[in-house]
């Protein structure tokens, strides 16, 4: 309880003492409340105004999605799976190549590790 008291005290002190010091007048002050309170009135409104309209352009946003992709989404799908089936041969055979490739490396890395010695050529 004393400290809900202290707290009383001390926030009526420290309004009394802003209201004796301040600047400005009673009229004033009173002018600038209402000039604070039309301009807080204002923002929140372009807020509400802001928060509406982005509301309708997610709207607009799923309908295009609704009318473009999904009906092409089936082509696009049906197509990549073509392209698969069309290139598997092709990627079977670059694979074996490479592997290919890959064994002669190994061959190349293999013999450059254990040299063998080299007979001289006769003439």
């Amino acid at each position: 309880m004393k400290f809900k008291t202290g707290f009383l005290l001390g926030a009526l002190a420290g309004v009394t003492y802003g209201l004796l010091t301040a600047k400005k007048t009673g009229p004033q002050r009173l002018q600038s409340m209402v000039t604070y309170s039309d301009d807080l009135t204002h923002a929140t409104t372009d807020v509400q105004h802001a928060v509406t309209r982005f509301g309708h352009a997610l709207n607009d946003l799923k309908q295009e999605i609704q009318t473009t992709l999904a009906p092409n989404l089936k082509d696009i799908t049906d197509t990549a799976t073509d392209f698969a089936f069309q290139t598997e041969a092709h990627t079977k055979a670059m694979q074996a190549h490479l592997d290919t490739i890959a064994e002669a490396m190994d061959d190349i890395n293999a013999a450059a590790a254990d040299p063998k010695p080299v007979e001289p050529v006769q003439n």
